[in-house]
């Protein structure tokens, strides 16, 4: 053991015995030790528990943490001896509910987490006794409805979290007594209405987050309840417009998060009264127009998301007050036109991070407008090796993104410019290690301070081999891409797949119908031919064995109750090739009687 922990053990030994305490208990599944803030704490993570250890945990214990999984436990009031307890948390354990009176006598409890349980029911008695509570997570359970002023108690609490559970409203009067609650969660709720005079109670709210509920829109009435908030997070609702005079109440916002709704369109002056705001999000909505007016005074945001909609165009009156903006996303609009945006990102001077991913096209001199770039995201953008030329007005790039491309190697100057950057991610991409294509990259990979360095596509022998792992000494010269590529090289990338080799599947697709459907009509000509030689064969034998049994062994005389069959008879009849018989004569005429 070193000297360092030696001593730490025996300054630890000293203060025990000095201080007249034993050795604290830990239960044989846990794990006991001193937490970052100096507290005792207990932690059973290893799972299959199936009731409380609380006789073998020390009393002067004040942070116990139990998670699963495969844990059956249940609470209740069992855990008064725990004077010092200070956090709570018991997840994945499924824990069906809190019993009555469970936290009394706990005057030093600050936290209690029971998320990921199988709680369906919580009461008014369940938190009796925790004026001093701050933080209490009950999500992902089970609980459909919260009656009233359940959280009574909970005077001084801060932060509530009741997301992901099975919430369809709230209650009147749910949050009585929570007027210090400055964060609340209710995410993951199928909660269709936000009741206004529900929120009346906790005014003071900094956070307020509805992520994926049902909510089609909200009174504005609520937030002017909701002055002082700071964020608002109602992403992945089904909203579709938004007033001029929504957000009026809400002053005090520096984040607003609405992506992933059915927005169309952002109007004049929907945030007017945001000049505090430095986020927003307005993602993967449905969104084709913003206004010339829309951002007017917002000169205070630095980050804008309006990634994945339907913009055709950016115009310079709706970016020209975003005079502090340093992050924009504008990937995934795919029928927007860059080249009648450039005067528009001309007015983004403060620009130190854009990203463009999953577009058309991007123009050959998009990176001239923002010298000043640190970071550039350019992935799933159908790039080839000349085009990267473009990044040559990048100077100062910190980051760079050129994932899901169809980059098969970069030249010298290119390699130059990438080895400056501190990251540069070039996953996905059917890169050819060998000297011609990435020759002057995998000289100097040894060098390379990336988070993950590109793998080979070709040549096969390489094939998923990182370059730092190649030695240069040993490549060729330049890989034919005809004597390599097969199906795997063409689903090197999306791109690649389809744009590439598109005329070549088109041959091949016509060549295999045309192949199909001459096999079809062969097919149908020996199946035709085949069932007329056998229907020819089966009169034949038909026709044979009839006159043979006429010839040698004639039939029986067949009743007018019998169902007599008969079969034509030849003029003449060959049992075998040697043997015929002669036609049988005709019948003796009568001679007609002479009239005398």
């Amino acid at each position: 053991m070193p000297l360092t922990q030696l001593l730490v053990v025996g300054v630890l030994l000293t203060f025990s015995i000095a201080s007249g305490k034993q050795p604290l208990k830990c239960p044989s599944e846990c794990a006991c030790s001193l937490d970052f803030k100096g507290r005792h704490q207990t932690v059973c993570t290893r799972g299959g528990m199936t009731g409380f250890p609380v006789t073998s945990i020390d009393n002067d214990t004040q942070v116990i943490v139990i998670q699963g999984p495969r844990n059956h436990i249940s609470i209740g009031p069992i855990f008064e001896k725990f004077h010092y307890l200070e956090v709570f948390r018991v997840t994945d354990s499924n824990v069906p509910a809190i019993g009555q009176h469970t936290f009394w006598g706990l005057i030093h409890l600050k936290v209690v987490d029971l998320s990921r349980n199988n709680i369906t029911l919580i009461r008014e008695d369940n938190f009796r006794g925790q004026d001093n509570l701050l933080e209490l997570d009950l999500s992902g359970n089970k609980l459909i409805r919260i009656p009233s002023a359940t959280f009574s108690h909970l005077s001084d609490l801060r932060n509530l979290s009741l997301a992901d559970n099975f919430l369809v409203e709230l209650m009147p009067r749910q949050f009585l007594n929570l007027a210090n609650l400055k964060h609340l969660d209710l995410s993951g709720n199928p909660i269709v209405d936000l009741k206004p005079e529900v929120f009346r109670d906790i005014q003071k709210l900094k956070t307020f987050r509805c992520r994926r509920c049902q909510l089609e829109k909200v009174n504005p009435m609520l937030y002017s309840y909701l002055r002082m908030l700071n964020v608002l997070d109602l992403g992945d609702n089904h909203f579709r417009y938004l007033d001029k005079e929504e957000f009026q109440h809400l002053k005090l916002l520096h984040t607003l998060r609405f992506d992933g709704n059915q927005l169309s369109v952002i109007v004049d002056f929907l945030f007017s009264m945001q000049r505090n705001l430095q986020v927003l999000d307005m993602a993967h909505n449905r969104i084709v127009k913003v206004a010339g007016s829309a951002f007017e005074n917002l000169v205070n945001l630095t980050h804008l998301d309006l990634s994945y909609n339907k913009l055709m165009s950016l115009d310079m009156s709706s970016v020209k007050p975003l005079v502090s903006l340093q992050v924009l996303n504008i990937s995934g609009n795919k029928q927007l036109d860059l080249d009648e945006s450039k005067y528009a990102f001309e007015e983004l001077k403060t620009l130190t991070t854009l990203s463009v991913a999953d577009m058309v096209s991007l123009p050959s001199n998009l990176l001239a407008t923002f010298p000043n770039l640190r970071e550039l995201n350019i992935s799933g953008n159908h790039l080839r090796d000349e085009n990267l030329q473009m990044l040559v007005p990048a100077k100062h790039l910190e980051l760079l993104d050129l994932s899901r491309n169809q980059i098969n190697g970069i030249d010298m100057r290119i390699v130059s410019l990438l080895t400056e950057i501190q990251d540069v991610n070039l996953a996905n991409n059917p890169i050819i290690c060998d000297r011609c294509h990435m020759g002057a990259l995998i000289d100097r990979a040894h060098t390379l301070k990336w988070s993950k360095l590109p793998s080979c596509y070709l040549p096969e022998s390489y094939r998923g081999t990182q370059i730092s792992n190649i030695d240069g000494g040993g490549l060729d010269f330049c890989v034919s891409l005809d004597d390599e590529e097969d199906e795997d090289t063409n689903a090197a990338s999306t791109s690649r797949n389809i744009l590439s080799q598109g005329s070549l599947n088109i041959l091949a697709l016509m060549a295999g119908l045309l192949f199909i459907i001459l096999a079809v009509l062969i097919l149908g000509i020996v199946v035709c031919y085949s069932r007329h030689r056998a229907r020819y064969y089966t009169h034949e034998d038909k026709r044979d064995l009839g006159a043979t049994e006429k010839t040698i062994d004639p039939p029986a005389t067949i009743t007018s109750n019998e169902i007599n069959f008969k079969f034509p008879i030849d003029d003449h009849v060959c049992i075998t090739d040697e043997l015929c018989l002669p036609p049988p004569p005709p019948p003796p005429t009568k001679q007609a009687p002479v009239m005398g």
